[in-house]
């Protein structure tokens, strides 16, 4: 790659979750050894959304030369828990943010920016995973409209937005 962002990129990828009535799964997570590896937060910043109360949708950085596909099947399975799914493609997204954004730290020099490169997927599911998986204190189905009022994690709602989850109009899968 050429001219990679001075505070790096990361490629992910983001599974949003809807029931019948087009909720949107959301986790709060749970300070766990599981989160750099596996979900991609380190572990200080999965106990300071723990404490703040910010949730996060099921997402986690992709693996050395994992597919994005193959990604989002691991989050869906084994990091949320559903065990037959079977996730669908719907979008990609880019994110060009200051490096600074998370609380106001970075260990790069101001005016550094970071790119969030956001494979999407979607998946339906009528309930929520039979067993809480450790790293998430609470899962839970929010309706678009309580968007407003609930906290979310660096970037997550901008997920939301851009792929218009939030708008009542777009069709989810069912």
């Amino acid at each position: 790659m050429i001219h990679v962002p001075k505070a790096g990129l990361c490629l992910s990828a983001f599974l949003v979750v809807t029931d019948p009535d087009s909720r949107i799964l959301v986790g709060l997570p749970r300070r766990h050894k599981a989160w750099p590896e596996q979900g991609g937060l380190p572990l200080r910043h999965a106990g300071e959304l723990e404490k703040e109360g910010e949730y996060l949708l099921p997402a986690t950085h992709l693996m050395m030369e994992e597919s994005p596909d193959a990604a989002a099947l691991r989050i869906a399975r084994r990091w949320v828990g559903y065990p037959e799914a079977k996730p669908s493609f719907v979008m990609v997204q880019s994110h060009l943010r200051p490096s600074s954004l998370w609380k106001g730290q970075t260990i790069y020099r101001q005016g550094s920016n970071h790119w969030d490169i956001c494979f999407v997927y979607t998946m339906c599911e009528e309930r929520l995973p039979s067993e809480i998986k450790p790293w998430w204190k609470e899962m839970k189905f929010v309706s678009p409209s309580e968007f407003t009022r609930l906290a979310l994690g660096r970037g997550h709602r901008d997920i939301l937005e851009e792929g218009g989850f939030l708008n009542r109009k777009r069709l989810m899968p069912k």
